[in-house]
C-alpha cells in the first residue's frame, strides 16, 4: 500500500467521488403505455443514453395494473413515464395516487404522457398530482427526452441521497445513545462495530455480511470480530497487533501514529485517541465506494463514539477509585479485627466466581466482588473486647456481637451507589441460613437476597479455612465436608453447587491470597 493511495479526512478529500458517480446499476426506467410503438420509440431515441456513465434499464407495462405489480417487485425505479388512457381514461392518475399514496413511493420522479390533451388538462395535473412533468407523446424527440431524462434522473439522486443522509443522521443519533449506555468496553467494541455495519449498509447498499470490522482499544484488548460466529480473540498487548493480517496492521499502525482517520476506496480505519491519550480504532473493509456525504457521516459517528469511549474511561476510573476506597476501609475493618487483608481479597474473589456462576452478569460480578469487603463494615461498632475475646461469648456479648450487621447496615443504606447497595445487603445479610436459624432477622430459603446467600458461604468458608483469634483453621478437607454437611441449612443448595463446580478455583484463590501474617 503506498502513502498515495491513502486518504486523510483532514487533508483536502475533494478527489472523493460525488454520490451521483456512485450508482453501480442501471437506472430503471419504467414505460407505461397501452401502445407498444410507443415503448418501442422511447428505447430507441434512449438507447445510447447514459448519466454519469451509467446506462439505462428499461421496464415496460402496458396497463394501469401491469405497472402497480412492477413497481411492488422495483423499490428503485428512478423515473416512470406514464400514459393518462389506457384501460380507463383516467387509469393513468389512478396509478399515480396508488403509487404515491398506498405504495407510499415518494422518489420515483413520475412523468406524464398524453396524446389526448383535453382528457387531463395539464394545468389542473400538474397542480394536483405529485409529478415532475408533463407532456404530449408527440414530444419524443431525441433532445427533449434527454434533457427530461437528465433533469428527473438528477432529481431522483437528490432526494434518494436526502433521504439516505436522513436515515444515517438517524443512525448517528441512534448510536450515541446505545453507546452512551454501554457498561464495558468490550460492549462499546461491540455496539461500535454494530453501527459503523449498519452505517455503511444504508450509506453504500453493501450487504452486512461483506463487511468486516476489527476494534482496538491500546492499553485493554484487542477485539477481532469473527463473522458469522460472532467470536473475539482477546489479544493482552499493543504489539499483538501484529498478529492482524498485514495490510490491516500496517494501516492500523499508521493511522495510531498520525492520528488521523485514513480512507482507502475498499478500507478505512478511525482512530479516535481518548483523552486519556489511549488509542481507539476501528478497521472496516468489504463496503462500495465512499461519497464526501458518507465520509462526514462516519466523521460524525467516530466523533460521538470517542465522547463515549471518553465518558466510559471517566466511569471506569470513578469505579476504580471506589473499589479502592472500599477495599481501604475493608482492610481498616479487618485491622481494628486482627485479621489481614487478605480474607476480604479472599471473600471478594469467592463471591465473584460464585456470582458468575449464579447467572449474575460480568459487570454486577465485579460490583458485588467490590462490596463483598464491607461485609463486617459493622464490627467498627463493636467493643474491642469483645471483638477479640478468644473465648465464647456471654449472652450479651453475642447480642451485642451480632448487632455489627445492623450497624454495618445502617451506615450504607442510603447510598445511591451500586456497590454499596450490594455492600448494604451482604452486610444485613450474610449471616442469615437457609433454613431460617441465622441473624438478625431469621430469614428463611429465597427470602434472603441471592448476594446475601453467595456472601455467607464464602465468609464462612473463608473463615473455617484461616486462623482467628478463637480459633485454629481447619484442615481443608474438614472445610469442604462441612460446606456438604451444610446443604439446605446454612447455605443454598444452588450456591454450595456453584461452590462445588468451582472448588478447584477457589482453593487456588485461598492459596493466592494466603494470610501473610498472624
Amino acid at each position: 500500500m503506498n502513502d498515495s493511495d491513502l486518504l486523510f479526512i483532514e487533508d483536502d478529500i475533494t478527489d472523493v467521488d460525488d454520490p451521483i458517480s456512485l450508482h453501480l446499476s442501471p437506472w430503471k426506467v419504467l414505460i407505461v403505455d397501452d401502445d407498444k410503438e410507443v415503448h418501442a420509440v422511447t428505447k430507441l431515441v434512449l438507447s445510447n443514453f447514459e448519466w454519469d456513465d451509467t446506462p439505462l434499464h428499461f421496464l415496460s407495462a402496458y396497463s394501469a395494473y401491469e405497472a402497480e405489480q412492477l413497481f411492488l417487485e422495483h423499490d428503485d425505479i428512478a423515473v416512470a413515464l406514464i400514459d393518462v388512457v389506457m384501460e380507463t381514461d383516467d387509469a393513468g392518475l389512478k396509478l399515480i395516487e396508488t403509487v404515491r399514496n398506498e405504495f407510499q413511493n415518494k422518489n420515483t420522479r413520475i412523468v406524464l404522457r398524453t396524446g389526448q390533451p383535453g382528457q387531463a388538462p395539464e394545468r389542473t395535473i400538474i397542480r394536483e398530482y405529485d409529478i415532475s412533468d408533463y407532456k404530449n407523446k408527440t414530444e419524443l424527440s431525441g433532445v427533449k427526452l434527454d434533457t427530461l431524462m437528465c433533469t428527473t434522473l438528477r432529481s431522483y439522486q437528490n432526494i434518494v441521497n436526502l433521504n439516505k443522509n436522513k436515515e444515517g443522521l438517524e443512525l448517528v443519533v441512534e448510536s450515541s445513545s446505545v453507546l452512551f449506555d454501554a457498561t464495558t468496553y468490550e460492549s462499546l467494541v461491540d455496539e461500535t462495530i454494530n453501527y459503523l455495519t449498519k452505517l455503511l449498509t444504508k450509506c453504500t447498499n453493501t450487504p452486512a455480511h461483506n463487511l468486516s470490522a476489527v476494534g482496538f482499544y491500546c492499553d485493554l484488548d484487542v477485539f477481532l470480530l469473527l463473522e458469522a460466529r460472532g467470536e473475539y480473540s482477546h489479544f493482552t498487548s499493543p504489539d499483538d497487533i501484529e498478529k492482524l493480517p498485514n495490510h490491516i496492521s500496517l494501516l492500523i499502525s499508521e493511522s495510531m501514529a498520525e492520528q488521523k482517520n485514513i480512507y482507502n476506496p475498499d478500507c478505512f480505519v478511525l482512530s479516535m485517541q481518548s483523552s486519556s491519550e489511549k488509542n481507539v480504532m476501528f478497521y472496516v473493509d468489504g463496503f462500495s465506494p465512499l461519497s464526501k456525504q458518507d465520509i462526514a457521516l462516519i466523521e460524525l459517528f467516530a466523533s460521538n463514539t470517542k465522547i463515549s469511549f471518553d465518558n466510559e474511561e471517566l466511569r471506569h476510573e470513578i469505579d476504580e477509585g471506589q473499589r479502592e476506597i472500599v477495599y481501604l476501609l475493608g482492610e481498616a475493618i479487618e485491622h481494628k479485627s486482627k485479621e489481614t487483608g487478605n480474607h476480604i481479597r479472599r471473600v471478594a474473589e469467592i463471591t465473584r466466581i460464585l456470582a458468575l456462576e449464579l447467572g449474575f452478569s460480568v459487570a454486577e460480578s465485579e460490583k458485588i466482588k467490590s462490596a463483598s469487603p464491607l461485609h463486617d463494615l459493622g464490627k467498627i461498632g463493636i467493643p474491642d473486647h469483645i471483638l477479640h475475646k478468644p473465648g465464647s461469648f456471654t449472652p450479651e456479648e453475642w447480642k451485642i456481637m451480632q448487632s455489627h450487621v445492623e450497624i454495618g447496615y445502617e451506615l450504607v443504606r442510603y447510598s445511591n451507589q451500586d456497590i454499596l447497595k450490594y455492600a448494604a445487603l451482604i452486610s444485613y445479610q450474610h449471616h442469615e441460613k437457609w433454613d431460617g436459624s441465622g441473624y438478625p432477622n431469621g430469614l428463611k430459603g429465597e427470602e434472603i437476597s441471592l448476594v446475601g446467600r453467595i456472601a455467607s458461604l464464602a465468609d464462612v468458608f473463608d473463615a473455617l479455612a484461616h486462623d482467628r483469634c478463637y480459633k485454629k483453621a481447619w484442615p481443608m478437607n474438614e472445610v469442604l465436608q462441612f460446606i456438604d454437611d451444610q446443604e439446605g441449612l446454612h447455605f443454598d443448595p444452588l450456591v454450595v453447587e456453584a461452590f462445588r463446580k468451582h472448588k478447584n478455583q477457589i482453593i487456588e484463590v485461598n492459596e493466592r491470597y494466603s494470610d501473610v501474617f498472624k
